[in-house]
């Protein structure tokens, strides 16, 4: 029994159960670094709490739709421009006169061009009688939204260009956002 080969074989698993019953312990933070490492991971969280509460995530809903006219606001001294655009259903009440609003135009050569405004009228478009029926099933429908420009170049030349508007809907925090995305 002098030279026993399970002896330390034995050892080894004798050692090994002391290992699996120290990792239930708390973990023991003794090292400045280790120290350092559990402040900046509890100040990440915490910052992270804070912008979930309080900071600011900003909305918009970009439609898709076609330049049908634009003309001089008689209200003001701004250039106006009307287009039909896809609106689905459920975002079509959150669309408001007031809010800002893009247009983003795709010019012949490729290049995009931008013009910055505010919507000033939203309004739904009546289907012929023959579409009306499918309109309550369809998950888009159609409205003429006209945008205030803040200035306007040559706008003569845009009736019939498509266009996507991006309309900012406002802000609210990222705790409401999830919120509002469950219901």
């Amino acid at each position: 029994m002098f030279n026993n080969p399970f002896g330390s074989f034995q050892n080894t698993v004798a050692e090994a159960k002391e290992e699996r019953e120290q990792l239930d312990r708390l973990l023991t933070v003794s090292t400045p670094r280790e120290r350092l490492l559990v402040a900046v991971t509890a100040l990440l969280l915490l910052v992270l709490a804070l912008w979930l509460f309080a900071g600011n995530v900003t909305r918009s809903v970009a439609l898709d739709g076609v330049l049908i006219e634009s003309g001089e606001n008689p209200a003001a001294s701004n250039p106006t421009v009307q287009a039909f655009v896809w609106v689905r259903s459920g975002a079509a009440p959150h669309i408001e006169p007031g809010m800002a609003a893009e247009i983003e135009l795709a010019g012949a050569d490729g290049k995009a061009a931008a013009l910055d405004g505010e919507v000033s009228e939203v309004s739904a478009v009546p289907l012929p009688e023959g579409l009306a029926a499918f309109e309550a099933a369809a998950p888009v429908s159609v409205y003429r939204v006209d945008v205030a420009l803040d200035e306007g170049p040559g706008l003569a030349s845009l009736a019939g260009v498509k266009c996507r508007i991006v309309v900012e809907l406002g802000t609210q925090s990222p705790v409401e956002l999830f919120r509002t995305k469950r219901s």
